[in-house]
């Protein structure tokens, strides 16, 4: 009679871990779902209680070349939505502030009040491939121009499927998806980096502009994003 032999628990448990580290594998290119981002404040002046009260988090969903990037406050007190448009070529920012809510739009390619542009900005791809959040991201290093800024390395994926995903940002010129990288945005220098992409059903009403907010113009988001830098 054949001698059975029985694992021990403790290497078992090490073979089940062995396998849920391995990288997520993904069948096809993903068109619908979203990408989770955390964010880390790059300025060195925010004291520790300003960068408590930051937002940690930006969720970006995606469905049909429309995306919706929403950035919360900890609180929810204050929220951004940016919904980009493909078939109408813009985008719409909701801000929530407590209970008042606005609306302001531009164009699609056209520079955007929400991001510092960059002028004359070289994005130059390098021999590198990096796995971000489980998918394989190629390198690549931004040099800006007679600027006092050092070049620094992004990554992005073209294994996500959407159109212009970069459109009002300094990287408009980049078809790739980013999932690693660093800008300024709101006028606070930031990192996003992705750690969960999730390819699932999303509802096409996520990208309808909700009832109840009010337009408004550049002047006043500008004065709106002032009075929240204060």
């Amino acid at each position: 009679m054949k001698q059975k032999y029985i694992l021990p628990i403790s290497i078992i448990i090490l073979i089940v871990s062995s396998f849920s580290c391995n990288k997520i594998e993904f069948k096809d290119r993903i068109k619908e779902g979203y990408i989770e981002y955390n964010i880390e404040y790059l300025d060195d002046s925010l004291d520790r209680f300003m960068k408590g009260l930051l937002p940690k988090k930006m969720i970006v969903k995606f469905k049909d070349n429309n995306t919706l990037n929403k950035i919360e406050s900890l609180s929810g007190i204050i929220s951004f939505t940016h919904i980009q448009n493909s078939r109408d070529k813009k985008t719409v920012t909701l801000v929530k502030i407590l209970n008042k809510k606005y609306k302001y739009s531009e164009k699609i390619d056209e520079s955007s009040l929400f991001f510092e542009d960059i002028p004359g900005i070289k994005i130059e791809p390098v021999d590198e491939i990096k796995n971000v959040a489980g998918l394989n991201c190629q390198k690549a290093i931004v040099t800006i121009p007679n600027s006092e800024i050092e070049p620094f390395y992004i990554f992005y994926t073209n294994d996500i499927i959407i159109h212009k995903p970069n459109a009002n940002t300094p990287f408009r010129s980049l078809e790739g998806v980013l999932l690693e990288f660093q800008l300024k945005l709101y006028n606070m220098d930031m990192k996003l980096t992705a750690n969960k992409i999730v390819e699932t059903d999303v509802d096409s009403n996520e990208f309808k502009i909700p009832e109840g907010y009010i337009p408004i113009n550049r002047v006043t988001m500008e004065k709106i994003l002032t009075t929240l830098k204060k």
